[in-house]
C-alpha cells in the first residue's frame, strides 16, 4: 500500500509540473511574446521613418554630389550606422560605415530616385542598444505568474497528498463500518479521537501484513513449482531429441521425471488442504476414546517407520476413560505431518527416533512428539508454523518440501479448539506439543 501511495504521489507531481509549464508557456506566448512583437514593430517603424527622412534630405541635394557625400558621411557618423548607396545606372556603390559595437543591428532597404539621371538603392544598418530594448523586456509579469502557479500547485498537492494518505483508513472504515460501530459503542463517549485513529491504524497495519504474507506465499508457490518443472522439461527435452541412447539411462530419467511430478502433486495436495483448512472447512467431528486413539497411532507408525530406519516410542499416561471430540482423519494428518517432518529433517546417518508422550491435564489431552534431529534455532521456533517457512536447508535432507506441513497442523488443531507450539527438548532435537479438549465418559 505504501508503494502504491508513493507511485500515485509521483504521478500527481509530474502532472502538476507539466500543467504548470504548459500554462506558463501559453501565457508567455499569448501575452509576452505578442507584446514584444508589437513593440519590436514600433521600433522598426521608427527606423523606417528615420530612413525616409534621410532620403528626403538627399533628394533636396540633387545634382550636388559633393554635398550628398558630405551629408551621407555626417548622417552615418551622427547615428553610428552603416549606409550603402548603390547606383543602378552606373553600378557603383558608396558605403559609409560608422556602425558601433552593440547588441545587434537591424538592416532596412529602400529604393529612391535622388535625381533625374540616377536611381539609388539605399541599405541602412541601424544599431540596436540595450536602451532601445528596455521597453521590450517581458520578464516583469512572468515572475508574478510563476509564483502564482507555484502557490496553487503546492496547495493542490498538499490537499491531494493528505487525501491519498488517508485513503487506506477510509477504505478500511467503509469495509468494516458496521463492525467499527459495534466496537466503538463499548468506548466511553468522552474517548479521544486519537485513540480511535490509533485503532484504525493498527487494523490497517494488520491488513497490510496479511497482504504481504499473501505475496510471499505466491512467490514461494511459484518457486516450488518452477524447480521440479524445470527438471522435468530438461529431462524430457533430452529424451525427445534422442540424446539418451542407453536404456538404463532412459529408465533413470523416467524415474526422475515421475519423482518430480510426484513432488508437484504433493505440493498441490498440501496447498489445497491448506486453503481448505484456512477457509473454515466442514469438520466431521465425533467422540473418539483417547486411549484407543493413541494405541492406534502408535501401532500404525510402529509398522511404518522401520522402513525409513526410524522408530516410534510411545508413552501414554491416561487415567479413566477420557474421549476426544475431534475430526479423527484430520488429527491423524497432524501426526503424519509432524512425524514425516522429523524424518525429512534428520541427517541420513541418523537412526531417527521419535518419542511420543500422551497425558491429560486440566481437561486437556496433551500430545508431545520429540525427535533426535538437528533441531531448530531458538529464534525460529515461533516461525516454523508459518506457511512456506523453511529452516536452513543445510539442516534438511529433503530440499523440496512444500513448507506447509506444520502450517496445516496449526490450522487443524486450532479449528478443533486446541493449541500447538514448538519447543527444544533437553536432549536436543525438536519437540511439538499440542493440546485438545477432552470429555470424561460416565
Amino acid at each position: 500500500m505504501k508503494q502504491h501511495i508513493k507511485i500515485k504521489l509521483l504521478i500527481a507531481h509530474c502532472i502538476v509540473l507539466l500543467l504548470s509549464l504548459m500554462i506558463l508557456g501559453i501565457y508567455y506566448w499569448k501575452f509576452e511574446i505578442a507584446d514584444f512583437a508589437t513593440q519590436w514593430e514600433k521600433l522598426r517603424h521608427q527606423f523606417q521613418l528615420q530612413d525616409r527622412q534621410f532620403i528626403n534630405e538627399m533628394n533636396k541635394l540633387r545634382g550636388k554630389p559633393q554635398e550628398m557625400r558630405s551629408y551621407l558621411d555626417r548622417y552615418a557618423q551622427d547615428y553610428s550606422m552603416r549606409i550603402n548607396m548603390y547606383d543602378r545606372e552606373t553600378g557603383k556603390t558608396v558605403t559609409v560605415d560608422s556602425l558601433s559595437h552593440n547588441l545587434f543591428s537591424v538592416t532596412l532597404q529602400d529604393d529612391q530616385y535622388t535625381d533625374e539621371k540616377h536611381r539609388y538603392v539605399f541599405t541602412f544598418t541601424h544599431p540596436v542598444t540595450w536602451d532601445m530594448l528596455q521597453p521590450l523586456q517581458t520578464s516583469k509579469h512572468i515572475m508574478g505568474v510563476s509564483i502564482l502557479l507555484f502557490c496553487l500547485s503546492t496547495l493542490f498537492l498538499a490537499t491531494y497528498s493528505r487525501k491519498i494518505a488517508m485513503l487506506p483508513l477510509v477504505t478500511f472504515y467503509e469495509k468494516h463500518s458496521e463492525l467499527l460501530k459495534t466496537d466503538l459503542q463499548c468506548y466511553p463517549r468522552e474517548m479521544e479521537w486519537e485513540k480511535i485513529y490509533s485503532t484504525l491504524v493498527q487494523a490497517n497495519e494488520k491488513l497490510l501484513l496479511e497482504k504481504r504474507k499473501q505475496s510471499v506465499a505466491m512467490a514461494a508457490i511459484s518457486h516450488d513449482l518452477k524447480t521440479p518443472l524445470t527438471s522435468i522439461k530438461g529431462y524430457m527435452e533430452r529424451l525427445m531429441k534422442g540424446r539418451v541412447q542407453s536404456e538404463e539411462t532412459r529408465q533413470e530419467y523416467y524415474q526422475i521425471i515421475y519423482r518430480k511430478a510426484t513432488e508437484i502433486e504433493k505440493l498441490m495436495q498440501d496447498l489445497s488442504e491448506y486453503v481448505q483448512n484456512d477457509s473454515h472447512p466442514l469438520l466431521v467431528r465425533k467422540q473418539v476414546p483417547l486411549q484407543a486413539f493413541v494405541e492406534s497411532i502408535a501401532s500404525e507408525y510402529a509398522e511404518e517407520l522401520p522402513a525409513f530406519s526410524a522408530e516410534l516410542h510411545c508413552t501414554c499416561e491416561v487415567e479413566g476413560n477420557p474421549t476426544l471430540f475431534i475430526d479423527e482423519q484430520r488429527i491423524r494428518r497432524v501426526f503424519a505431518n509432524i512425524i514425516h517432518n522429523s524424518l525429512n529433517h534428520s541427517h541420513a546417518k541418523d537412526n531417527v527416533r521419535v518419542n511420543m508422550r500422551v497425558y491429560t491435564d486440566q481437561k486437556q489431552a496433551i500430545f508431545e512428539l520429540e525427535d533426535n534431529g538437528p533441531g531448530v534455532p531458538l529464534g525460529e521456533l515461533s516461525k516454523i508454523f508459518e506457511p512456506f517457512y523453511r529452516v536452513d536447508k543445510a539442516r534438511s535432507k529433503v530440499k523440496n518440501g512444500s513448507g506447509l506441513g506444520l502450517a496445516i497442523c496449526k490450522g487443524m488443531i486450532e479449528k478443533q479448539d486446541g493449541n500447538i507450539h514448538a519447543y527444544l527438548p533437553p536432549n536436543g532435537g525438536l519437540g511439538i506439543r499440542f493440546a485438545l479438549p477432552v470429555q470424561e465418559l460416565d
